[in-house]
């Protein structure tokens, strides 16, 4: 049994033996080390890392690998989009445009100016169908007009799809629509050789009013679905009457008016109107009358027969017609539905008109661009509704703004202020004037007023020393006078409702709507309404060149038509708002002759049109958009408790103001404010 050799010494691998070798090798001192690889001898190194597979790579880039998606998304989306729109915007030959109309899709101006309450308005739902304002309809069309792409227009009028109720357009802004699309008529059929060539065709399930059928009527075809109907039954207007019910509750009305035709007192001082008044509103009616007319017999002349203002005339006075019969007595031309006037034009491209002024507004910028040619620019103000002190969408401060804003721009040569405005507040109305003479005198930009459906008494005010004033034929206009009303509440109000009053006055009491006004105060009251009357027919005769005679001879609150009001010398041309930008263009351009800034000779047609005042601020939007509900619920609250004050002290002249009743009917101040504004005249 041999012995085992000792352990290795420390730090060695191995040790000598004695034996065989591999190989046959014998002998003593042979080492087994000298077969070992290179390392022997020293410290093992570490294994090498395991290699990362995909899923662990694709884990650990993750944020990098989603940014990269995201952005080829977010490119191949943005690349789409952007051909897609491209597509749509594209206008096809032979297109007809697509016109749907329904009170409300054409306003006078957007009061919704900005961005945020659009988009507020949008995503709320409250617009059933694309509003435009009548200036970008007009434009369109006569875009449309010289466009070779464009053959025709389709309008719907038809009220099945309709879900939200809107005012409907008035007398002035249909004609102005009548002759864009009479226009656009006229050059279509000389450009594609003949009318037979041109598609004007209007359908409806069934016209809710005649001023529908006003506009239908310049559309070559006019069709309508067989159960429907026409109210063609000429204008009328009602006026109520409130003296009886007043006195009944122990209230008189102290009511002075400039002059006898002066008829907004008369609801509360008469049972009737006065021969003078009665007589007025009819002519005006009677001429409004005959002007629709006219403008339908002209534009179906082909159906109606050999003398249509006549039939038109004897058709009014049997009207309202079921569809059978509007198509035998030639006011329309089929009873089709909907599908049927697809078919008519199934062969022909279709292109929104709302899409259509998006897409004709890019390009026609995109041309001035390119080309480099000259325009001119001019801003438009709107003043919608009563004329009034303060702000708000139409105060007079708002109306002052834009004009200022205007005035104040340098790239703005010259102005136009639209009116549709019955009258309002005299300060009021003195105060926009003053704001229009600053624009010419001092800033030298002219002012253009554009009269809408109606611009008469304080609305005439204002305009009196405007460079020039434009109205529709249709427009109602005039009513140069002042009229105030002032309430009395009698003891028989307060014995009627249970209530004692005790007053106490260290000055005059003529404000107290609890005192009637006799002697000295009466007089004084009279003496204030003539003084306003003379300074209106004074600042007309200045301002228009006449005499006061001229004016007297018009004047006294008579009101008219735009007709008669260019015969009047109360305007100088008759025209719509499009047609007063151009004359306002015009005005400019030759305003920066006279100063040296142009030559003499030199031409500009192309006109850019900016609207001010300029929108609120998108976040000042927000915040009024977010603290509007609270404010009103506490402005609401804030009234009430007001009101029930009023009451318990007795203040009955301070309860008619916080009604309203004091500012809107009778006049604002215990002697009564003086208004200048026609009455309230519905025609229908």
């Amino acid at each position: 049994m041999s012995t085992p050799p000792p352990p290795p010494a420390p730090g060695t691998i191995g040790a000598a033996t004695t034996g065989s070798l591999p190989g046959g090798a014998t002998g003593a001192g042979a080492h087994v080390h000298a077969a070992l690889p290179p390392h022997a001898g020293q410290a093992h190194p570490p294994p090498p890392p395991p290699k990362p597979n995909m899923l662990s790579q694709t884990w650990a880039n993750r944020g990098k690998i989603t940014f990269g998606l995201f952005l080829a998304y977010s490119s191949a989306n943005f690349f789409y989009n952007w051909r897609l729109q491209q597509i749509r915007d594209t206008i096809p030959p032979n297109t007809i445009l697509h016109w749907r109309i329904i009170d409300g899709s054409i306003v006078e101006t957007d009061t919704d100016k900005g961005y945020y309450q659009k988009a507020l308005r949008a995503a709320s739902g409250d617009s059933p169908a694309p509003v435009s304002t009548l200036i970008d309809t007009v434009t369109a069309i006569k875009h449309a007009k010289d466009d070779p792409r464009i053959v025709g227009i389709m309008a719907n009028f038809s009220s099945a799809n309709k879900t939200q109720q809107g005012k409907g357009l008035g007398l002035a802004q249909i004609q102005e629509l009548r002759s864009a699309i009479q226009e656009f008529k006229e050059a279509k059929a000389k450009a594609l050789g003949g009318e037979d060539k041109v598609s004007l065709i209007a359908y409806t399930d069934s016209f809710d009013n005649q001023m529908q059928y006003y506009l239908a009527s310049v559309f070559d075809k006019v069709y309508m679905q067989p159960t429907g109907s026409i109210p063609l039954v000429g204008l009328s207007s009602t006026v109520p009457f409130f003296k009886t019910l007043l006195g009944r509750f122990g209230i008189q009305v102290r009511a002075e008016a400039r002059k006898e035709y002066k008829s907004m007192v008369s609801p509360f001082t008469e049972t009737e109107l006065p021969p003078p008044q009665k007589q007025n509103l009819f002519d005006l009616l009677k001429g409004l009358n005959a002007q629709i007319l006219a403008d339908i017999a002209k534009s179906r002349a082909r159906a109606l027969g050999s003398d249509p203002v006549e039939k038109l005339n004897h058709l009014i006075q049997i009207g309202p017609f079921m569809g059978s019969e509007a198509k035998d007595e030639g006011l329309v031309d089929g009873l089709v539905y909907k599908r049927d006037c697809g078919k008519m034009i199934e062969k022909q491209g279709a292109f929104g008109l709302a899409h259509y002024m998006r897409v004709k507004a890019k390009e026609h910028t995109n041309k001035l661009a390119k080309t480099g040619e000259p325009s001119l620019v001019v801003g438009i103000v709107y003043l919608i509704g009563g004329i009034k002190r303060g702000g708000g969408d139409f105060g007079a401060n708002t109306i002052v703004k834009g004009i200022r804003e205007a005035a104040n721009d340098p790239a703005v040569d010259a102005v136009v202020l639209r009116i549709d405005s019955g009258g309002g507040d005299v300060v009021a109305s003195d105060t926009i004037g003053d704001a229009i003479r600053w624009c010419q005198d001092e800033k030298k930009k002219p002012v253009i007023v554009s009269f809408g459906n109606t611009s008469a008494s304080g609305g005439y005010f204002i305009s009196t020393h405007a460079k020039a004033i434009m109205a529709q034929p249709t427009t109602v206009t005039g009513s140069i006078g002042v009229a105030s009303l002032r309430p009395y509440f009698t003891p028989e109000f307060f014995k009627l409702i249970g209530v004692s009053v005790e007053q106490f006055f260290t000055g005059s009491s003529d404000t107290s709507l609890l005192n009637d006004l006799e002697g000295a105060a009466l007089t004084r009251y009279k003496r204030q309404i003539d003084t306003t009357y003379s300074d209106f027919v004074k600042r007309v005769a200045d301002g228009r060149k006449l005499t006061i005679e001229q004016v007297e001879n018009v004047a006294g609150g008579r009101v008219m038509n735009g007709k008669e009001a260019l015969k009047a010398g109360l305007v100088d041309k008759l025209g719509g708002l499009s047609q007063a930008i151009r004359l306002a263009g015009d005005y400019g351009l030759e305003a920066h002759k006279a100063a040296g800034h142009l030559p003499s000779d030199m031409q500009v047609e192309n006109i850019v049109v900016k609207v001010f005042p300029k929108p609120k601020p998108w976040l000042q939007q927000i915040v009024e958009s977010m603290t509007g509900d609270e404010a009103v619920d506490m402005y609401a609250k804030e009234k009430i408790r007001a009101m029930m004050m009023r009451v318990w002290s007795g203040d009955f002249g301070g309860l008619i103001q916080e009604m309203g009743l004091g500012e809107e009917v009778f006049g604002g101040s215990g002697v009564g404010q003086q208004r200048m504004e026609i009455e309230d005249l519905r025609v229908v």
